[in-house]
């Protein structure tokens, strides 16, 4: 059966090969592939609303802090042998305020899915040498990728207000690009805040309910009948209301009411609102858990034992190993490998935030440290890096003497004993003279053994 023209017009049977065509129309002989470029959740008014609540502050935004805190709090060390790359990177990174850009990364990532920060290059013979690194903020920019999802570019199309602009595009090598958690369908990142906007929606207003019923209820109100237990007496006229509203009003607490007749005042709202730090603990709890930021660190005291605030922390530090990982991988492939030309030559290393990795080092060290020659096993020098311990300043004379140990076991036995008259040998001069004897003979087979 012979299809009709305007079903192949429809069916797009008629493009023919669409291989390297712009159109993201697909034909029926379209090779396969991911179609990565678009992402409908993805808008600048929604990313800015993010970074917007972000920067309005509180215990959620002081929990996405705790990730650059804990990842570089400790600073880092630079591990190279050559000492003038060394001192160039760390020059370098001093002066890009290495801190400051590789927070807006992170914080760009954990809110609005994505850290970009453009690499400025140099000019003449550094043109291929980065001189500084700029953040830029994500939602203005759109990522290009082929079918296969491997971004090709980055285009600005707006600026930071949203408003359209003549549209820049930038290589993936002038961009420092930097995601906390990847997306397989998409090229952006996935935003911890995004992902736990839900849960902090429903604590802001648990949070307005519980506000507001505070200071509805949160103070004792007074209540005033007349001729209640009177259903006979005449009504009230609006003369008399008001002169009996006119007597309460700016009243304190040294002020006293005497009436006279059936005018009775009671007291209401004397128990405030009920189970106020249950409804803030468990909305609290959720959206801290969204965020992946123990409680503790926020300064917060829930409900729990002490066994579970450590174990929340302890897992919160092994995330922060994660991202100190994703941080040098950054740093060391993007920018120091540029700027050395040389990779691997100069090395960053984020130092651990958890205490009690240097501690299970320094329980380590000394038990390497052990046996006939410790320097053998770990060396002090090296020992001293890893604990970031400064240097010895000690000369040669001021060191106490190194204990020498005989190469073996025969030498221990033909070594003389050392004369000490506070400890007795318990032996008597016979006995002495025959050890004496066998160790002189011991000696002269050995030189025998080793002369012939």
């Amino acid at each position: 059966m012979k299809l009709p023209q305007f079903l192949h017009r429809a069916l797009g049977l008629n493009e023919g090969p669409t291989d390297n065509l712009a159109s993201r129309a697909k034909a029926y002989n379209s090779p396969a592939g991911l179609d990565l470029t678009q992402d409908p959740t993805r808008t600048f008014q929604r990313l800015r609303g993010y970074r917007n609540n972000y920067k309005v502050g509180g215990y959620l935004a002081t929990g996405i802090d705790l990730y650059p805190l804990y990842t570089f709090g400790e600073w880092y060390t630079l591990e190279s042998k050559n000492e003038t790359k060394k001192k160039e990177i760390e020059d370098f990174l001093n002066r890009i305020n290495f801190n400051a850009v590789t927070t807006a990364l992170m914080v760009d990532a954990l809110v609005v899915r994505d850290g970009v920060a453009e690499i400025v290059y140099g000019r003449g013979s550094l043109e291929k040498v980065p001189v500084n690194v700029v953040p830029r903020p994500a939602e203005c920019f759109d990522f290009d990728t082929d079918l296969k999802g491997v971004i090709q570019s980055y285009t600005q199309k707006c600026d930071n207000r949203g408003n359209s602009i003549q549209k820049i595009t930038l290589l993936p090598a002038q961009i420092l690009h930097y995601q906390f958690s990847l997306d397989p369908t998409s090229p952006y990142g996935i935003s911890l805040w995004e992902r736990a906007v839900h849960d902090i929606k429903r604590d802001t207003r648990v949070a307005e309910a519980v506000t507001a019923g505070i200071c509805l209820h949160g103070t004792p109100k007074f209540v005033t009948t007349v001729n209640s237990d009177r259903p006979d007496a005449p009504k009230v006229s609006a003369v008399e209301w008001g002169i009996l509203e006119d007597s309460q009003k700016d009243f304190n607490a040294k002020d006293n009411f005497l009436y006279e007749g059936n005018v009775k005042m009671a007291v209401i709202d004397t128990g405030g609102v009920p189970n106020v730090g249950q409804y803030s603990e468990v909305t609290m709890a959720r959206a801290c858990a969204a965020v992946g930021a123990p409680a503790e660190l926020l300064g917060l005291r829930q409900g729990t034992s002490d066994a579970t605030a450590v174990s929340r922390i302890a897992a919160f530090y092994k995330q922060v190993k994660l991202v100190q990982k994703d941080i040098e991988r950054l740093w060391n492939v993007e920018i120091i490998d540029k700027i050395t030309g040389e990779p691997g030559l100069v090395k960053i290393k984020m130092n651990s935030a958890s205490m009690d990795d240097f501690l299970k080092k320094a329980a380590a060290l000394p038990m390497l440290r052990t046996g006939s020659d410790p320097d053998a096993v770990a060396d002090a020098a090296w020992c001293r890096e890893w604990l970031n311990i400064p240097e010895d300043k000690r000369t040669d004379e001021e060191k106490p003497k190194k204990q020498e140990f005989p190469g073996s076991l025969q030498e221990w036995a033909m070594k003389p004993p050392v004369d000490n008259p506070m400890m007795p040998t318990g032996k008597s001069e016979q006995e002495q003279a025959a050890m004496n004897e066998l160790a002189a003979a011991a000696h002269a087979l050995s030189e025998a053994v080793r002369e012939g």
